[in-house]
């Protein structure tokens, strides 16, 4: 189902998630642990009613659902992934949803015509991104001036990249850079870091666009 082409640099990253559709952390809803976990992130985005959020690298469309109803009739929700068969599937558990819009295809590459933002959550998919300092950059341009950004993992840097390095596969080098060089790009690119935990509960960076 891979219809990307070989040159596509997520080419290889889309094949390898085909892979992982039916995977319990990619289809199963949120367990009690996780769901402690969500918590924590939806303290940081504050209340999303009404507001218009980017979710690059939806998966399944767990995390989809839940901000779907967080914005309600009013919001809307754009969310994305690179996985033909992750958002076949999400297409599925989201099809009650009104305000949800899907797309197959990566952020950098739609970039231009998906509008701006009130806030962006980037959930376990920061890693994933080609070039990292690339894909940070234009996420904070679809931004609105004073827009929340959110990076969030259920785990921490470690256990992210350690993870990531013993797939030996496409996902083998989807490493999560360390704090100095996220912050230094934070800086870089007018993010003020509101929040930035990584430890037993998982990563969380919420950052807004002094735009």
């Amino acid at each position: 189902m891979i219809t990307s082409h070989q040159n596509d640099p997520y080419w290889a990253k889309a094949a390898f998630f085909d892979a992982q559709v039916q995977a319990d952390w990619a289809a199963e809803t949120y367990g009690p642990d996780e769901k402690e976990k969500l918590e924590q992130l939806f303290a940081a985005t504050g209340p999303l009613t009404g507001l218009r959020l980017l979710e690059p690298g939806c998966g399944t469309g767990r995390l989809t659902e839940v901000l779907a109803e967080k914005v309600g009739p009013s919001g809307r929700v754009v969310a994305m992934d690179i996985s033909p068969r992750m958002v076949a599937a999400a297409l599925q558990r989201l099809v009650r949803f009104a305000n949800v819009d899907l797309h197959l295809g990566s952020v950098e590459a739609m970039a231009k015509r998906l509008g701006v933002f009130d806030q962006i959550i980037c959930h376990q998919v920061f890693p994933h991104f080609v070039d990292r300092a690339a894909a940070l950059e234009i996420l904070v341009r679809l931004l609105k001036p004073g827009g929340r950004l959110i990076i969030s993992h259920f785990i921490p840097v470690a256990e992210i990249n350690d993870v990531h390095r013993k797939a030996g596969t496409a996902v083998e080098n989807d490493l999560m850079p360390p704090s100095d060089i996220m912050r230094s790009w934070c800086r870089r690119f007018r993010l003020t870091i509101e929040q930035y935990k990584d430890d037993a509960n998982g990563y969380l960076l919420s950052a807004n666009f002094n735009g």
